[in-house]
């Protein structure tokens, strides 16, 4: 962001100041420069509010990355898994595909794409179980169903993809609240400048509406 020269008279030009008394030019370079701490300020908390509110959308990518990767398997004799819902592939920005819910015996549901449906089709024909080593039974397909067009499932299926994920949101996060304290360091330097301002302007003005009282007094 640009900052403007407060303590100049920018915006007003010389010819304009030509036949002003010199309480009238006071009040127009102060009158302007409250004006210009005015308008950096509101820039200063608009980049704050939209900061704070990719924070909250980073927070809400991180609670949904995190309950996926404490749903993952951690069976290490098979590749570490999660079971993400389509709302939780949506909200972590997957790339959209057909998708598919596959239902296990034991309640299990697993989202799969295409090449998933396939592999599924497959073990639920030969009663095999799914992802799994339980071969008891209870991993076995009970029903593919069609779910359409969803957050690709095999995006952030990997727990260790999944941790990774974790940890580069947490670094964005981090990064992003600390720039923010710099933030708000800066914006209450603005608030504090724009406030002095404006009680300048306004002492200004009262000291001149003073002055013209008294002297219309002394013509009575």
């Amino acid at each position: 962001m640009t900052t403007p020269n407060v303590n100049s008279a920018a915006g007003i030009s010389f010819s304009q100041m030509q036949g002003m008394d010199i309480e009238s030019m006071l009040m127009a370079v102060q009158s302007n420069r409250a004006n210009l701490l005015e308008e950096q300020l509101m820039g200063e908390m608009k980049n704050v509010q939209a900061k704070n509110e990719q924070i909250a959308a980073l927070n809400s990518k991180l609670t949904v990355l995190t309950g996926a990767s404490q749903l993952a398997y951690t069976d290490n004799k098979t590749t570490p898994e999660a079971t993400l819902t389509a709302a939780q592939l949506t909200a972590l920005g997957a790339s959209q595909v057909p998708t598919w819910e596959v239902t296990l015996k034991d309640g299990t549901k697993i989202m799969v794409n295409e090449a998933g449906k396939r592999e599924a089709d497959d073990y639920k024909a030969k009663n095999w179980a799914f992802r799994s080593s339980d071969y008891s039974g209870s991993k076995g397909i009970t029903s593919i169903v069609d779910k359409g067009i969803q957050g690709d499932p095999t995006t952030f299926a990997n727990k260790g993809e999944l941790d990774k994920a974790i940890t580069e949101l947490k670094g964005q996060i981090d990064s992003l609240g600390s720039t923010q304290q710099m933030d708000m360091l800066r914006l209450q330097s603005l608030s504090n400048k724009r406030n002095e301002a404006f009680d300048l302007m306004t002492n200004f003005m009262k000291k001149f509406a003073d002055k013209r009282d008294a002297i219309i007094g002394n013509m009575r």
